[in-house]
């Protein structure tokens, strides 16, 4: 009995490891959140751009230690839509592991950290959709509502072991989940279409930036000032993927999941080299230009893609869930243009509509033996389809868009009759930086010379 304890403490405290590892990759996601968005807008909204990205942090860890994980998580006395809070200790994560029965070895914290991680990554990007002309006060506003109760909602029906659409939800009768639970593994929808669809409200009710658009309605170019920082953040956020993705197992000490994060990282990799192959080659037969947005935004919108499925696919299907990824990615930035949207980072594009095609992606391409759905259901692609995952796919993918839709329209529609949603003009052609953040982010003028 004391070697198979010895086992298990060392399972958990491996386990631990595992979660905090997994969640600094995703936490680096932010550093490449920061950089792709400061390379995107213009130089003299830069220092603005990168403190959204650092608040977002911040907000997100008190929020979601306050108020969101109690929601997202709750305790076994939950209903299907939100959580109750955290064993009674209010909905602060609370957790008295100085006591001698506390045998966790530190999974739970790991767990609330991880899970953090995610949170932050969502409100991110909405900066996206938002910038060059959201005030700041307005941007902290959302952010505070999105990290404590908008995004934890999504979060407890859709993983949560009590959630209405949760595949990990043992429930019966009444209590049982919707067609035997959503497939959405690390957030196709919970993270990437909640954030993406937020961003679109946002940008809506923003309005375009100055002279995005001319006085016919048609797109003018307005580029941003550094493929350097672009490149760059793309490439961090492709590596925090792997945490992203992988971490998604939770465990893998514990429990026979080592398999499957290996799996977890081939199936990433492949969605998103093929989906960034296939944007940058639509875009260049529109173009005639070998656009490196076109390839970062195409490795995006196929790491987006494959976020729901990558556990449940074969390579094969990783590789045409990418193409189909990229070549989404590119109609929905070209369709957001044609209805007068401005999107600075294509984040609606990439993360929301993407994200809609990774959730019905499961309902086509999972192998009969990777699913995890609670009737056993698996892709169509497959002999023995029945419909019923790709129906709570698709409305899991529905329920999300309306939620996130409505809660983000009151929210800005509210900071939008209060005034306080977007820079006056004159704040917004000078750029923020000068005008709210001390000065400029690159000091580019050149030193007298000496005599």
């Amino acid at each position: 009995m004391a070697l198979a304890d010895d086992v298990a403490s060392l399972a958990a405290k491996g386990d631990t490891f595992f979660l905090v590892w997994a969640g600094c990759l995703v936490f680096f996601m932010q550093c490449g959140f920061a950089m792709l968005e400061a390379g995107t807008v213009r130089a003299k909204n830069t220092k603005n751009i990168l403190i959204k990205n650092l608040l977002d942090a911040c907000i997100g860890g008190i929020m979601w230690y306050l108020v969101g994980f109690g929601i997202a998580f709750g305790d076994d006395t939950d209903n299907g839509f939100l959580g109750s809070g955290t064993g009674g200790k209010a909905y602060a994560i609370h957790i008295e592991d100085w006591r001698s029965s506390y045998t966790a070895e530190g999974t739970d914290w790991a767990f609330w950290f991880f899970q953090f991680t995610f949170a932050a990554a969502t409100a991110t990007i909405i900066s996206g959709g938002v910038a060059e002309r959201c005030t700041l006060t307005g941007y902290v506003i959302y952010s505070i509502a999105f990290t404590s109760f908008i995004y934890p909602v999504v979060v407890h029906m859709v993983w949560d072991s009590e959630g209405y659409f949760s595949a990990f939800n043992s429930g019966t009768g009444a209590a049982a989940p919707v067609l035997g639970g959503v497939m959405d593994f690390a957030g196709s929808g919970v993270v990437h279409m909640t954030g993406g669809i937020a961003a679109f409200v946002g940008a809506i009710f923003l309005g375009p930036r100055i002279g995005r658009f001319s006085a016919e309605g048609k797109p003018m170019p307005m580029p941003g000032h550094s493929s350097v920082l672009q490149s760059l953040g793309v490439f961090i956020l492709w590596l925090g993927w792997y945490g992203f993705n992988g971490g998604s197992t939770l465990a893998v000490f514990s429990s026979a999941y080592s398999r499957d994060l290996a799996r977890v990282c081939v199936t990433t990799t492949l969605g998103a080299a093929s989906a960034a192959l296939t944007s940058v080659m639509i875009a260049h037969q529109f173009t005639h230009v070998w656009d490196v947005s076109a390839v970062g935004n195409g490795i995006l919108a196929g790491l987006v893609s494959i976020t729901a499925n990558c556990v449940v696919i074969e390579p094969w299907a990783a590789i045409v869930i990418g193409m189909f990824g990229g070549a989404i990615y590119q109609g929905a930035s070209k369709l957001v243009l044609k209805m007068k949207v401005d999107d600075p980072l294509d984040a609606f594009a990439v993360h929301g509509v993407c994200g809609a095609w990774g959730l019905v992606a499961s309902g086509v391409f999972c192998r009969p033996e990777y699913s995890y759905n609670g009737l056993g259901s698996h892709g169509f692609v497959y002999p023995g389809a029945q419909p019923d995952l790709l129906g709570i796919q698709i409305v899991t993918f529905l329920i999300i868009t309306i939620w996130v839709g409505v809660c983000s329209t009151v929210i800005f529609g509210s900071l939008r009759l209060a005034g306080i949603l977007r820079v006056p003009a004159e704040v917004e052609e000078a750029g923020m930086d000068v005008s709210k953040h001390g000065g400029e982010a690159y000091d580019l003028s050149v030193p007298p010379a000496k005599a």
